[in-house]
């Protein structure tokens, strides 16, 4: 039998990773020109750290989006930019205590995110998913006081639910993916009042946001699958992982797992090892197999990537 060996490991660069992103937003300017090398898709004025100075929030196509602070010579200073890209028809606004507001109109009805910025970070205060379109009901979080509020129905026989929400982490800018569907599961206490720990909801967020971006294989990247609906578990060395197997008869296999180790300084590495083995040959097989020895079979393909989250970010190993 004639065999073909092949093992790569691939340390990837995403498009929207840091090295863009840091040319694309410039650390200070006056003009939108001065701060940004692409073209803007997105703009959003504001005052977001309460000095009485208006600040702003940018955003491209391609290569993320900044939050920058305004200065008293009308300048302006990069405070963070992030990965985080945004839908087409994506609508932000700052409203006047400084709340970054975020709307996303999908076919169902829309996502609304909220955040503000405090301690020296912004953060998802609230928002609302709108399903009235097609599921006649909507819920709007508050995460200062974890109250969820949940309205079914039109006009007249509208009713109306009060929820508590389990104990959430601090959720940042970046760490979750604009889409309310993506994220259920951190509302979600089972039978036994028992929520996902902060922890595990935190790690399933940063996964969220790689399915998201199409960071893997698109059978973990699809939320309506088994796979892409499964949150990352804890293993007994304290990291936490998941994994998908795609088998397609004649074409190819696909073997998926994602971990991710907290490290000391709070980030998180993430491993992605993927192993991938050719199946076009059996095409070519008879029907009693006969001539198996004769054909050329791939064996499997492994690619490793490795990725650093940082505050938004993910940042390639080499």
């Amino acid at each position: 039998m004639k065999k073909t060996f092949l093992i790569i490991t691939a340390i990837a660069l995403l498009t929207c990773g840091a090295t863009s992103n840091a040319q694309t937003f410039k650390p200070s300017g006056k003009t939108l020109s001065d701060l940004c090398s692409e073209k803007i898709t997105i703009s959003a004025e504001g005052d977001f750290n309460k000095d009485g100075i208006k600040d702003l929030f940018l955003c491209t196509e391609d290569n993320g989006s900044a939050f920058y602070f305004g200065k008293a010579d009308g300048g302006y200073k990069l405070f963070r930019n992030y990965d985080l890209r945004f839908r087409n028809n994506a609508k932000v606004t700052v409203n006047n205590n400084g709340v970054l507001r975020v709307q996303n109109d999908i076919d169902k009805g829309s996502d609304i995110f909220l955040f503000r910025f405090q301690n020296d970070g912004f953060v998802l205060i609230g928002g609302k998913k709108d399903r009235h379109k097609t599921e006649h009901y909507d819920e709007s979080y508050n995460f200062s006081t974890r109250k969820l509020i949940r309205t079914n129905g039109e006009g007249a026989s509208k009713t109306t639910e009060n929820k508590t929400m389990p104990l959430q982490p601090t959720i940042k800018y970046g760490w979750i993916p604009l889409e309310w569907d993506m994220l259920d599961f951190l509302f979600s206490i089972d039978e036994n009042d028992n929520a996902y720990s902060t922890e595990e909801m935190t790690i399933s967020g940063i996964y969220r946001r790689m399915q998201d971006e199409e960071m893997f294989h698109w059978m973990l990247c699809d939320i309506e699958s088994y796979y892409g609906r499964a949150i990352p578990h804890e293993n007994e060395d304290g990291s936490y992982s998941t994994f998908g197997i795609y088998e397609s008869p004649g074409s190819y296999n696909q073997d998926t797992d994602v971990t991710f180790t907290k490290l000391t300084d709070g980030k998180y590495k993430i491993v992605v090892n993927e192993i991938s083995q050719d199946r076009s040959y059996e095409s070519q097989l008879n029907e009693d197999f006969s001539n198996l020895d004769d054909l050329d079979i791939p064996e499997e393909e492994k690619y490793t990537t490795i990725y650093i989250f940082d505050d938004g970010k993910f940042i390639e190993q080499k």
